[in-house]
């Protein structure tokens, strides 16, 4: 090898230790300013990007559950609109968003300030969860983990599963510090109670949490040989909520033979790479290239690794690894019991899972400073970016809505049929209201059965008639009504009445599409044979609702969050919508 090429080599070595070094004196002083400089850091992006977000993001089908079912001005209102069994979120999550909302008005931003402020606390309980065990920097990397994942939907989602995992993760902190010290033990022992309480409050299935954290009160009762009742109190916390409401629960189990989201095995194998999939990559892309610079450096061996090897208790690692298998624990009951499963059901297994990755990293990883920090600043900068990526693409997602409201608009005379459930909330809440008042949900639960084979949609909507202030009619009803009528649908495993117009009762023809939706024209040329009629066909149509809402007034947007400058923007987008011609773009979905 050539001297100039070996001096360049050399040269090179010496600039990789040299940044090394300085990444050491970073991360040193990062170390030494403590906690206050991780919140100053924190609290901020997290605001500013979790309600930018919540403020440019449109309303979808859970969400309008939470904001039509927190409306009613009393909790009796409430409980009855719950008993239905058509959504399975605790009481106390909705009476909790409606007092929100009447202390700081309703917007997009105040309907989902719980889950934003519970899915921070999730965030800032690991960072304790993991301060005294690890390092700053790595409880750093711990409270951002959340932030990288796709878990962070929840944070800015008008529903429990933020809270629940901000109440999931105070209750842990909270046995953690009852079972390692005395110290203001009543104060954590109050603290458990509670957040046990508030988690199970906000989502039934926090329940699984509660239910593996007792296995590791088990393995301390064990370990300890003896029995702590206080520890057992305070976890009966988690039970206050199911038995508070167990005829709603009851009434929700009856949802459970033609649920939309079946259990399935598999789907175990796909859950943690599901969730922290986008962080896995930052974190081997990341180890990759921090360990060819670190090979390639001189001060690598010259700097021993130091470690603070702290022994865990037997308890601490069973509760950890219970919390891990919360996932399989879902599925088992969804197997058994409820017979419904998907992923959010079990999101607080991504707590557990950040303590071990973190805790595993202090102990594995090289460079105990400068490896976390370089880790710390890839997930804020990925969290911004996340962010910013998620504003752009909702904004691509309201001039969809507004050149759908367009399309209906030009027919707002004719009676629709509106069977893509996404688009009729959406239309229903942002359009002005002459636009919607011939546009109907048709529903009926026994053909979505037969097609889709789920009802979740069509019998919970069918229910809840009374509580939202949506035209939504029965099939046989509107059939019955209407000879000729249009629909705008899309032929997918959600959207059933495309598949029921044939012939020789219908003959249907296209008129319009936009994107993978089709607007048909349809008419009815032969009655069919009686079908089974459900007892929601019997009874007529409750829209006392929809019906006493102004029909020539702005839209429901406008009406209830008149200072939501977002209601303002969809409005405007509409507007700008009508100057041009629509033109069919290709499907987004």
């Amino acid at each position: 090898m050539t001297e100039p090429r070996v001096a360049s080599l050399e040269h090179a070595k010496e600039r990789v230790s040299w940044t090394l070094a300085q990444l050491e004196k970073i991360a040193l002083a990062f170390e030494a300013r403590g906690s206050l400089l991780v919140f100053t850091i924190f609290v901020p992006i997290y605001l500013t990007i979790t309600t930018l977000v919540a403020r440019h993001k449109l309303l979808w089908d859970d969400e309008f559950f939470t904001l039509y079912l927190s409306r009613p001005a009393t909790m009796d209102q409430m409980l009855a609109g719950l008993k239905t069994g058509a959504d399975q979120h605790p009481p106390l999550f909705y009476y909790l968003i409606h007092q929100i909302t009447a202390v700081f008005g309703l917007s997009h931003v105040t309907l989902r300030l719980l889950p934003m402020a519970g899915f921070g606390l999730m965030c800032v309980c690991l960072f304790y969860l993991l301060r005294n065990r690890t390092s700053v920097l790595w409880a750093f990397l711990g409270m951002l983990m959340p932030l990288t994942s796709s878990a962070i939907y929840y944070a800015t989602e008008a529903r429990g599963y933020g809270s629940m995992l901000g109440f999931c993760s105070l209750a842990l902190l909270a046995w953690q510090r009852i079972t390692s010290s005395q110290r203001r033990r009543v104060l954590w022992l109050c603290t458990l109670f509670f957040s046990s309480a508030m988690a199970v409050s906000s989502h039934y299935y926090a329940v699984l949490f509660f239910f593996a954290l007792g296995l590791g009160e088990i393995a301390r009762t064990v370990q300890l040989r003896r029995i702590d009742p206080w520890v057992w109190l305070a976890l009966a916390g988690a039970s206050v909520p199911p038995l508070a409401f167990l005829s709603i629960i009851r009434s929700a189990n009856s949802y459970s033979a033609h649920f939309w989201a079946i259990p399935i095995w598999g789907s175990l194998l796909e859950f943690y790479p599901g969730i922290l999939g986008n962080l896995a990559n930052i974190l081997i892309l990341g180890a990759i290239l921090f360990l060819i610079a670190a090979l390639r450096s001189e001060s690598y061996e010259q700097d021993g690794r130091q470690r603070v090897l702290r022994h865990f208790s037997t308890y601490e690692v069973v509760a950890w690894a219970c919390i891990i298998a919360v996932p399989l624990f879902a599925m088992l009951l969804a197997k058994f019991v409820t017979h419904g499963f998907t992923e959010r059901y079990a999101l607080a297994g991504i707590i557990g899972a950040i303590v071990a990755l973190c805790h595993l990293g202090f102990v594995v990883a090289p460079r105990p400073r400068s490896f976390p920090l370089l880790l710390c600043c890839t997930a804020l900068l990925y969290f911004v970016v996340h962010g910013i990526r998620i504003m752009r693409i909702e904004g691509v997602a309201v001039t969809r809505l507004s050149e759908q409201m367009h399309l209906l608009g030009n027919h707002a005379d004719s009676p629709l049929a509106l069977s893509d459930i996404t688009i009729f909330h959406q239309v229903s809440f942002y359009s002005p209201r002459a636009i919607i008042q011939n546009v109907a949900f048709v529903a009926n639960p026994e053909s979505s059965v037969k097609y889709l084979q789920q009802d979740t949609v069509d019998r919970g909507l069918l229910d809840l008639r009374p509580w939202f202030p949506l035209q939504i009619v029965p099939s046989q009803t509107f059939l019955a009504e209407h000879r000729e009528f249009l629909v705008y649908a899309y032929i997918g495993a959600w959207s059933w009445l495309t598949y029921d117009l044939i012939p020789p009762y219908y003959d249907t023809r296209m008129l319009e599409r936009y994107n993978s939706d089709v607007l048909l024209s349809a008419q009815r040329l032969s009655d069919r044979p009686p079908d089974a009629t459900h007892a929601f066909d019997q009874a007529p149509p409750v829209t006392e609702l929809f019906r006493s809402i102004s029909t020539t007034g702005p839209s429901l947007c406008k009406q209830w969050m008149p200072h939501d400058s977002f209601c303002d923007l969809i409005e405007q987008e509409r507007e700008r919508s009508l100057l041009h011609p629509l033109i069919p773009r290709q499907s987004v979905r």
